[in-house]
């Protein structure tokens, strides 16, 4: 990792704030598991900003999201559960739907919009490709940047995902085998470099906390954003249902018939709710009933042994041969040398 691209937090504020005057959208994702110091960066970044105000610019709800990126020009907005406002499970929601709206066409007011979020990939496409920068937090301390493709014409997907999610995949299995095995994240094509950070100070951590106890609560009992919709109700309910195996395809079948629901869309939606968990598994893996489970894994051992025998016979025919090339070379040469030490008449 010396050897690569290192940022620190000066450069980055630096780069962010040449952006915003440069009157650039300044866009920025962090993503990372829970407690691995997401909101520690963004403090530590939007600190170094002039202007900057935590009391204002936190936020913890869609509305809030929408009202600072709509009503104010070079100023900022930091949505620290963006999992809220920006989950792409919720694209149909009218308030969503909004949001990408406002980000797209109030981008000539020129914000700084941070976004907290679990997983890069869960935040909708659409705000995904209006990033100018995406930083995954590896550990507590550790971050990777990347920035979109910019020099692609044809693509349609600026951070490359195909080509990369291959070489992790690569990755995976090499870290399965060992676990020593450390990720090169600079071989991605979206790679900008990385960032080291230290924890946010006592000081720094109450006022964080206690902006974020506050504004959570006001936004849960205001009840600023929407509740789910009885779209969204209904499908949690059966991908729940789904989950457990107490889902058959002829039971979902009645389920949207009863609903006034269409199969396809339904089975098309919760194909992708698995996708978005991580879920290698389709939707038919878990709608298969019990005895139909059971053929097709006796099917797949049936197939595994018949290639099993055929590999024991081809290993068998191939050391047949290979005893037969030797007892003719063996021939051969006894020969040659009966025909040397044989005197001529």
């Amino acid at each position: 990792m010396s050897n690569q691209v290192v940022w620190t937090i000066k450069e980055l504020v630096e780069c962010i704030k040449a952006r915003q005057m440069n009157k650039f959208d300044a866009n920025v994702v962090v993503s990372g598991s829970r407690g691995d110091g997401k909101s520690t960066i963004i403090n530590k970044i939007l600190f170094r900003i002039k202007g900057f105000k935590p009391k204002k610019h936190q936020v913890y709800s869609r509305s809030d999201v929408i009202d600072l990126l709509q009503n104010q020009e070079f100023g900022f907005c930091w949505d620290d559960e963006a999992i809220n406002s920006g989950y792409k499970r919720n694209f149909y929601s009218k308030a969503q739907q909004e949001l990408i709206k406002i980000v797209t066409a109030y981008r000539d007011n020129f914000n700084i919009y941070f976004s907290a979020i679990p997983n890069f990939y869960s935040l909708d496409k659409d705000l995904r490709d209006l990033m100018f920068m995406h930083i995954y937090i590896l550990e507590r301390g550790v971050g990777v940047i990347f920035m979109p493709v910019r020099d692609s014409i044809h693509s349609l997907d600026s951070w490359d995902t195909k080509n990369n999610a291959k070489k992790e995949e690569v990755w995976q299995l090499k870290k399965a085998k060992d676990p020593s095995f450390v990720f090169p994240y600079h071989r991605l094509s979206t790679f900008a470099g990385y960032i080291y950070f230290s924890d946010l100070t006592k000081k720094q951590r109450e006022r964080y906390e206690a902006i974020k106890k506050e504004k959570r609560s006001d936004a849960f009992i205001t009840g600023k954003d929407e509740g789910p919709t009885k779209e969204e109700t209904f499908l949690d309910k059966t991908y729940q249902l789904v989950l457990d195996k107490k889902m058959t395809k002829e039971g979902l079948m009645q389920v949207c018939l009863m609903e006034g629901r269409k199969y396809s869309d339904v089975n098309s939606r919760l194909n992708q709710m698995l996708t978005d968990d991580g879920i290698r598994e389709t939707l038919a893996h878990y709608l298969t009933r019990d005895d139909d489970r059971m053929k097709i894994i006796a099917r797949r051992a049936k197939e595994k042994e018949r290639l099993r025998l055929y590999h024991i016979r081809k290993k068998a025919e191939k050391l047949k041969q290979q005893e037969e090339e030797k007892r003719n070379n063996k021939e051969h040469n006894a020969k040659s040398i009966k025909e040397i030490i044989t005197p001529l008449p």
